[in-house]
Formats: C-alpha cells, sequence, structure tokens
C-alpha cells in the first residue's frame, strides 16, 4: 500500500515563502495579491499544522524562528523546481519555437546576420532571442538554450562546446598613423584602453601574453558590453577588445582594425547551454548542430 503524502495547504505554503523572503508582510501580501491579514491568517494555520512557530517578532519587524530558517530554503528550491517543471513542460508543446538567450553582442554581430538561415535549415523553427548587456545568468524559468563565454561551468546545465575564446585588439584605422602610431602592442598604452568592468581581466590577459605584466594606459574608459566598447573604437575614441567569434564586428565596411593582424590570447570558450532535460530535444540539437556548421564556414583565427 502506498504511504500518503503529507502536504501542508499549498496557499498557507506560498504565503510563508513570501513573508519569509521579504521577512515583511505586507510585501508578501502585495506579491501574492492577497490582504494582509490573509498572510497572517495563512501563517497561523501552517504554524498549527506542523506545531512550530515560524515567526518571532522583534519589536516592530518579524524574524524568522530556527524552524522557518530551516524550512525556507526548502520551499524556495521546491517552488524553483515546480516553476522550472512548467517551463519543461511548455517548451515540449512548442517544439517550433527556441527561446535563445544572448549577449547584446552576441546577437548585433553574429547571430542576426544569419538567424533567418537557422530558420530555414530547421525548416521553421522559429528562435527569439533574449539579450543580455552585463554578466550572463542563465535564465531557467524563460529559456531555451543560451550562447555563453565561460571559463568555469555550472554542474546543473548541459555545455555543448561551440569554439575557443580569442581576445584580439581593435582600433580605428586612423589611429595606426596618427599622433601616436601604433606599430608595437606598448604603443596602445599612448591610447584610451576601452574595457569591460564586467571583464576587466581582458587586457592584462592579453599584454601578459605579449610579455607585458605592468602595463598603465593613458586613461581607461568602462563600458557594461563589447558592444559599447566597440563603437567608442569605431569613434576613434580608442582602443577596445573583440572576443573571436562571437563578439567581433564583422563588417568589411567599418573604419576598424586589428592592429597586430589576427595575433590572438586564449581567454576561455565559448559554448551552447541548456537545462538536462532539454538536451536532447529536436529543437536543441538542431540548432546546437547549425552553430558548428557557421562556425565551420567561418574559420576560427
Amino acid at each position: 500500500m502506498l504511504k500518503k503524502r503529507y502536504l501542508p495547504n499549498l496557499n498557507a505554503l506560498r504565503a510563508f515563502e513570501s513573508a519569509a523572503r521579504h521577512l515583511n508582510f505586507r510585501l508578501a501580501s502585495e506579491e501574492l495579491n492577497i490582504t494582509h491579514s490573509a498572510i497572517s491568517h495563512h501563517i497561523k494555520n501552517l504554524e498549527d499544522q506542523l506545531g512550530v512557530n515560524l515567526f518571532a517578532r522583534a519589536g516592530r519587524n518579524v524574524v524568522l524562528t530556527e524552524a522557518g530558517k530551516l524550512y525556507l530554503p526548502i520551499l524556495v528550491d521546491s517552488f524553483d523546481r515546480i516553476a522550472d517543471g512548467a517551463r519543461l513542460v511548455q517548451s515540449l508543446e512548442r517544439p517550433k519555437t527556441l527561446l535563445v538567450q544572448v549577449y547584446i553582442t552576441v546577437a548585433m554581430y553574429w547571430l542576426l546576420p544569419r538567424i533567418h538561415e537557422f530558420y530555414k535549415a530547421s525548416k521553421g523553427i522559429q528562435a527569439q532571442l533574449n539579450t543580455s548587456y552585463l554578466d550572463w545568468s542563465f535564465n531557467r524559468t524563460g529559456t531555451d538554450v543560451g550562447i555563453i563565454w565561460a571559463a568555469k561551468k555550472d554542474p546543473d546545465l548541459v555545455y555543448y562546446h561551440l569554439a575557443e575564446a580569442r581576445l584580439s585588439p581593435m582600433c580605428h584605422k586612423d589611429l595606426m598613423t596618427g599622433e601616436h602610431p601604433i606599430h608595437r602592442p606598448e604603443d596602445l598604452l599612448q591610447h584610451d584602453i576601452l574595457q569591460l568592468f564586467n571583464h576587466n581581466h581582458d587586457w592584462a590577459m592579453w599584454f601578459q601574453e605579449e610579455g607585458i605584466s605592468d602595463w598603465a594606459p593613458d586613461q581607461e574608459i568602462t563600458f557594461d558590453n563589447y558592444l559599447l566598447a566597440l563603437e567608442a573604437a569605431n569613434k576613434g575614441r580608442g582602443v577596445a577588445m573583440t572576443n573571436s567569434p562571437f563578439a567581433t564586428p564583422r563588417d568589411t565596411n567599418t573604419p576598424l582594425v586589428k592592429p597586430f593582424g589576427e595575433k590572438t590570447c586564449h581567454s576561455g570558450d565559448w559554448y551552447l547551454v541548456c537545462q538536462p532535460e532539454l538536451a536532447e530535444s529536436h529543437k536543441v540539437k538542431t540548432f546546437h548542430k547549425w552553430l558548428l556548421e557557421e562556425l565551420e564556414r567561418e574559420p576560427q583565427k
């Protein structure tokens, strides 16, 4: 005979989880769109069911008891898993739609110019792009796959290797022969270095590869993505870093040039990532195959 599973009232669990996250009954009532008294009522019922106090008063505020501290992360994880499960089930119902999370720079320079080719090659799978400006964190509830640069891997995700990440400086062609011409890596230090504040190791890594460990440019200007840094370089404002093959301008009409040709520095790898439950789905495997084919057509430097 199967053992009957005991579960407290779901509405009471939601009320406690929200109130415990906020440590505020009013904010919980706003989040769940119910009254303050309803939150209090649900939590009182839950405490009665469990036989323990989950909150204690601290002046005009509430704090979690030891039982509340123990219970909260379990509920947060459980509700997250329920949300993930709902997303996965919904994903199965939309086999012709692929939600792709991608850096804004990768979208602009690499994916947008060729995404129509994926639609044709996949016989109608529609890719919907969700772009990120800052550091990349996989959206588990609103994304099927992501294209990511990574030095370390999340053990809860599946990673498909796409390409080595290669760093290479880029600047306006006029800087090459201007007041401070560029002939050697050291010459870059006479110009503004356009740097990403969330990837500030790029330049240090590249200069170290060139044997320059103690580097101090005239001025550093920081941005939150490669796209803005390269746009500034395009206007002659300094020297930016590219991260091939995905975060590099492809327009042959651009005034941007690489001062040292294709001399590059390895800086991690580019991956396609997804949750394990979607790894063998037709649309993910089709997208992965298409990405590799596109990269094959474009030799990596």
